[in-house]
């Protein structure tokens, strides 16, 4: 079924903070995670990342029965803001 906005599967809003690692460039991360859905996720970041970039991405959990999400994925999308940070549409190649 699609929705509105023509994606696959629907988004749910997380505004939750994630840790990234560049895997290229052995660098970390702090960003926040904006939504997330089935396939992939939004995260707002500092500084810009080219798109096939491969992260690895972890988002605590607040409740102890849902588990922390950790996965792999791969920048698909990178657009700045009005506040000047960087939206980053990530793809979910697999859950570690």
């Amino acid at each position: 079924m699609l929705h509105e906005d023509k994606r696959r599967f629907m988004r749910m809003m997380v505004n939750a903070e994630a840790k990234i690692s560049v895997l290229q460039q052995q660098l970390t991360l702090v960003g926040k995670c904006l939504d997330l859905s089935a396939t992939g996720l939004s995260i707002a970041v500092e500084q810009p990342l080219e798109v096939d970039t491969i992260l690895d991405i972890h988002i605590d959990s607040s409740s102890a029965s849902i588990p922390p999400l950790n996965a792999h994925t791969k920048v698909v999308r990178c657009a700045q803001d009005e506040q000047g940070q960087y939206v980053l549409g990530v793809e979910i190649v697999q859950f570690n």
